[in-house]
């Protein structure tokens, strides 16, 4: 069973966050397979089924906050006998240019809690994973600009970052991490 998840905050108020554009992708993603979100209990997060060629995939949301998204993602690693090779995180990377995008097949969190939190409950570093570039700001400190909500003019930007991503995560599924990063990466 393949596992797609997207990072980000739960609630209202975090909906638009630049911190939340992992559970943008995986939305994008659910509606171009025709599938919907359901609260899953025993995963704290919400998951979604969709096909995969002739498989089955899950799509998942961490209903804890970012920084202890490495338990929701355990408990859907065990809940569906996968591995951590099965899995592909998404989310936002302040280090990348608005709208850029990497996939990688393993590395570190890079300062990322989200992704620290995963590598930290799964025991390993060898987890894919498609960092979106969300920009930086200098006017303002890291944490207070990761959950801002992206401004007018960047919306066109990551909106597209977003169908691009979700394209991806869908190649993925399909021809696997090395094609990918050979396709998308540039």
């Amino acid at each position: 069973m393949k596992i797609i998840v997207g990072l980000g905050n739960p609630g209202v108020k975090y909906r638009n966050n630049r911190h939340n554009v992992g559970f943008m992708v995986v939305d994008e993603i659910a509606d171009r397979k025709n599938s919907a979100f359901k609260k899953g209990f025993l995963a704290n997060g919400w998951t979604a089924r969709i096909k995969a060629g002739e498989d089955a995939a899950i799509l998942l949301k961490p209903s804890t906050f970012m920084n202890n998204s490495g338990l929701c993602v355990k408990k859907i690693i065990s809940k569906f006998c996968a591995r951590p090779h099965d899995v592909l995180v998404v989310y936002d990377d302040a280090d990348l240019s608005l709208g850029a995008l990497r996939i990688r097949k393993t590395g570190s969190s890079g300062g990322h809690n989200g992704m620290a939190s995963i590598i930290d409950n799964l025991g390993t570093s060898e987890i894919a994973r498609l960092k979106i570039g969300i920009g930086k700001s200098e006017k303002c400190d890291l944490a207070d600009y990761v959950l801002s909500d992206f401004s007018g003019e960047e919306k066109e930007d990551i909106h597209k970052a977003i169908q691009t991503a979700a394209s991806i995560c869908i190649d993925w599924l399909n021809l696997g991490i090395d094609r990918v990063m050979t396709n998308y990466n540039k």
